[in-house]
């Protein structure tokens, strides 16, 4: 039995690059004469909003206007700008579409298979916009002349500071080395402990470090 198979489109020798390279003073244009930029925004929004028949209409009219490789990029700036902690799961499978999309395009010819599942895939994915936000906000911390004190948990053996401090400790610089590093540099916050810290404990007993420190760890407190 035959089955219908999807129709691979040629397209024109004209490359994605060199389209972009000639976009200085004029507008580029889709095939169905949409603007390149309000197209890529289309697509980014009615991913955004869940709006899959719409989605796949502005999919469709960048690649077979054939800004293939423009539209994978995009692809990757929604992953981490609206679906971001959400779903991080979602940068590995359209990275691998991507991936497979790259070898099936061969000769000039397209194939959609792969860009229709990333859409569909980004519209029913739980969203979250927690990238952006904290990107934005420390963006404009710093332009305000915001900064952040080093602390005393980031002075140990890596660096000069953290050197000269444990020589000013009393007692054994080697000792008080290790002491600095497992009682303050690696404490965690939201510790896994795995198999109940088999070779954490190998460590402290090696090390001859207070066992009642084993499980301490550091409690974040956010700043406003």
């Amino acid at each position: 039995m035959k089955f219908n198979q999807q129709v691979l489109i040629k397209v024109k020798k004209e490359t994605e690059d060199a389209k972009l390279k000639k976009y200085r003073r004029f507008e580029l244009k889709t095939r169905n004469n949409y603007r390149l930029d309000e197209v890529v925004s289309a697509l980014q929004k009615s991913i955004r909003r869940g709006q899959e028949e719409r989605a796949l209409f502005f999919c469709y009219e960048l690649i077979h206007s054939n800004f293939i490789a423009y539209f994978w990029r995009r692809m990757s700036i929604i992953c981490v700008e609206d679906v971001g902690l959400a779903n991080v799961e979602a940068i590995n499978v359209i990275n691998s579409l991507t991936q497979l999309n790259e070898r099936v395009n061969r000769n000039g010819f397209i194939e959609s298979f792969h860009p229709t599942m990333a859409v569909l895939y980004l519209c029913r994915s739980p969203k979250s916009r927690e990238i952006d936000y904290a990107n934005d906000w420390i963006d404009r911390r710093t332009e305000t002349g915001y900064r952040e004190k080093i602390e005393i948990q980031d002075l140990d053996e890596h660096n000069e500071a953290g050197r000269e401090r444990i020589k000013k400790l009393e007692g054994n610089y080697q000792r008080n080395k290790d002491e600095v590093f497992y009682y303050e540099s690696i404490l965690l916050n939201k510790p896994v402990n795995i198999e109940e810290n088999k070779y954490k404990k190998r460590v402290w007993e090696l090390r001859d470090l207070d066992k009642s420190k084993l499980n301490k760890k550091y409690s974040t407190k956010e700043k406003t």
